[in-house]
C-alpha cells in the first residue's frame, strides 16, 4: 500500500489509505515518555558526578537548596510583590480620586459661573446651592475613599 510521506498535506490527521480506512495514529506520549527518561537519567549522573567535590560544600549546597529553603525564599518573594502591587493599587486610588474630585469641583465652579450668575434670584440661589452640595459631597466623598486607601 502507498503511505503518505511527512509533510504531504493529505498525511495530516484523518488521512485515508486507498482502501478507505484511516491509519492508526501514531502515539506522540510513548515519544515524550522516552525523552523524559533519557533527562532524568542524564540529569541523576550530572548529579552523581559532583558528588565527588568536599562534602562540606556539598552540605551547604543541601541546605541551601533544600525544599524548604526554596520554598521559603518563593514565600518572600511573593510577599514582596504583593506588597509592591497594594502600593501601586494605593497610588493609582489616590491619583484616580484627584482626578474626581478636580471633575467635580469643575462641574460645580461651572454651575456657579453658568446659571448661579443669572439675574433671576432663585435660579442664582438653587445653582449656588447646587455647586456648594457637589462640592460638599465630593469632599466628603473622596475624603472617605482616602481613608479607606490608608
Amino acid at each position: 500500500m502507498p503511505q503518505a510521506k511527512r509533510g504531504d498535506p493529505r498525511s495530516g490527521s484523518g488521512a485515508k489509505t486507498t482502501s478507505g480506512r484511516a491509519r492508526p495514529k501514531r502515539s506522540t506520549a510513548a515519544s515524550s515518555a522516552g525523552a523524559a527518561r533519557a533527562t532524568r537519567s542524564r540529569g541523576s549522573q550530572a548529579r552523581g558526578s559532583s558528588s565527588t567535590s568536599s562534602a562540606g560544600s556539598t552540605e551547604a549546597k543541601a541546605s541551601a537548596s533544600s525544599p524548604e529553603a526554596r520554598l521559603e525564599a518563593a514565600a518572600e518573594r511573593l510577599r514582596k510583590l504583593n506588597e509592591r502591587i497594594i502600593e501601586a493599587g494605593k497610588q493609582t486610588g489616590e491619583t484616580t480620586l484627584s482626578s474626581y474630585e478636580k471633575a467635580l469641583k469643575a462641574i460645580a465652579s461651572a454651575v456657579e459661573r453658568g446659571p448661579g450668575s443669572s439675574d433671576i434670584e432663585w435660579i442664582s440661589q438653587l445653582a449656588t446651592t447646587q455647586a456648594k452640595f457637589i462640592r460638599d459631597v465630593t469632599e466628603a466623598w473622596t475624603s472617605a475613599a482616602r481613608d479607606m486607601l490608608k
